[in-house]
């Protein structure tokens, strides 16, 4: 009887979770995609471009 009770609440635990999982991280429409896109292009031209290389004042010291 009691496992019965503890089996139930996990499993009722269990599906909340994965609605909980469901609407917060299912797939963006096409629409909010096409807007984050444009955003991040946006940012990007803002940054300084990057290099994994060292500045060459840093390796000649």
């Amino acid at each position: 009887m009691e496992n019965d009770i503890t089996n139930n609440q996990d499993l009722e635990f269990e599906q909340m979770m994965e609605q909980r999982i469901r609407d917060n991280f299912t797939a963006p429409a096409k629409d909010s995609a096409l807007i984050s896109d444009e955003r991040l292009n946006e940012m990007s031209k803002r940054l300084p471009s990057w290099s994994l290389e060292p500045p060459y004042s840093f390796l000649a010291k």
